[in-house]
């Protein structure tokens, strides 16, 4: 039944998609709803005029997608979640004009076409207040979707902002400037924002009960493009609140947003200390976060017989990558209690343990670890050996196979 109902939608697209919008005259399309908690998510779709993109760069359909309170769209019954009808009518009224709905739904799934229907009296309205721009059928319709009229331009300027642009005034309604959220902002101290600083707030997701939530943190002299970098990297109260518990109470923003950047977590910091790590600052944390020291790297290590690193050295061992896997493996093969610098020297020139173990086989056994690098070094591998004893060269003597190797036995 539901792919019947999505194809009965595309038919009407196609309907009512079809047919040019005639200019200044007729504006429909169609429409989709979906019921949820109390409010609907409405979609309407046309096809603009001709002449509306100057720039000649768009040739598609307009859409957009908002979601209303259900009591906003008279005609559709309210705590319906599941309301399905096979004729339906609803209206989404604006100042500037009407939507007016058909259709059916299924579920609290619908679809249908709608057409619009401007209200005479909103031109001179609009031309009363300063907006006496010429403002065709096409750019009412815009209006009517983004609730822009009279009341709004009206509290803006109760708020002190006047002497606005009707672009400005759409864009600051369309970001979801409302006049609440203004007052909101203001109450918490910011009153000479301007309605392009309250447009980017909103649109980062600074709102009022944010701004509360972090000065009730301390953070009361922090100004609102602070605030968006705050909300922008993850900072909230209780990123703070652990934070301050994990003994960071003076953290600056630029501190707090530095150690959110880099993945420092009130868990990650007690997990470190907990160890028995002797971090004290957030740059430290910080540090050993970047070089990929964790919890479980530092686990392993003291599984491994290092349950005395520091954290500079776990940071070294890690750079230049000791792990607990390669410790392991070397011990498999009788090298074992190596001292750290001899580790990393080991790991940087490329010997593994699967490199000690072929060595052995070839009886180059009881190396030590100065031999071994060497040979490393050298490229002395089981290749060349077994060249060098084809050719007669027995010999197990570690400084004997680099002279073989230098002289240019390898080419021979």
């Amino acid at each position: 039944m539901m792919s019947r109902f999505f194809k009965l939608l595309a038919l009407l697209a196609f309907a009512a998609l079809a047919a040019p919008v005639s200019a200044q005259s007729d504006i429909h399309g169609t429409w989709t709803a979906e019921i949820h908690q109390g409010k609907v998510f409405l979609q309407v779709r046309t096809t603009p005029p001709a002449d509306w993109n100057r720039s000649g760069n768009w040739n598609g359909d307009w859409n957009m997608g908002q979601s209303f309170p259900v009591d906003e769209l008279s005609g559709l019954p309210a705590n319906d979640e599941r309301l399905s009808a096979s004729s339906v009518k609803f209206d989404l009224r604006r100042e500037a004009g009407t939507l007016a709905m058909e259709g059916s739904f299924r579920e609290g799934r619908g679809a249908g076409l709608f057409t619009f229907a401007p209200r005479d009296a909103y031109v001179g309205e609009m031309r009363s207040l300063g907006y006496g721009d010429d403002l065709p059928l096409w750019r009412r319709f815009q209006l009517a979707i983004h609730d822009v009229g009279p009341k709004y331009i009206r509290e803006l300027k109760t708020e002190g902002f006047d002497k606005l642009t009707l672009d400005q005034i759409q864009r600051a309604k369309t970001h979801g400037v409302t006049i609440e959220y203004i007052k909101g902002i203001k109450a918490e101290g910011f009153r000479t924002a301007s309605l392009e600083n309250l447009v980017r707030t909103r649109d980062h997701g600074v709102t009022p009960e944010y701004i509360k939530a972090m000065k009730a943190e301390g953070y009361t002299g922090t100004t609102l493009d602070e605030f968006v970098r705050t909300r922008d990297h993850g900072v909230t109260q209780a990123y703070i609140q652990g934070m301050k518990q994990a003994g960071f109470g003076n953290a600056t923003v630029d501190d707090l947003v530095r150690a959110k950047d880099h993945g420092v977590t009130p868990e990650s910091v007690q997990e470190i200390r907990a160890l028995g790590l002797n971090l004290t600052t957030l740059d430290q944390f910080v540090r050993i976060r970047d070089h990929g020291v964790r919890a479980d790297f530092v686990k392993e290590m003291k599984a491994a017989g290092y349950d005395k690193l520091t954290a500079e050295e776990l940071i070294r061992v890690r750079d230049h990558g000791v792990t607990a896997l390669y410790i392991r493996d070397l011990s498999a093969q009788g090298v074992k209690n190596v001292p750290l610098d001899d580790l990393v020297r080991m790991k940087d020139h490329g010997v593994s343990a699967d490199y000690v173990a072929d060595m052995k086989e070839l009886g180059l056994k009881d190396l030590t670890l100065s031999q071994i690098v060497r040979l490393r070094d050298h490229g002395i591998t089981p290749g060349f050996v077994n060249h060098a004893r084809a050719r007669g060269f027995k010999t197990t003597d570690p400084d004997e196979l680099v002279r073989l190797k230098n002289g240019g036995l390898w080419r021979n």
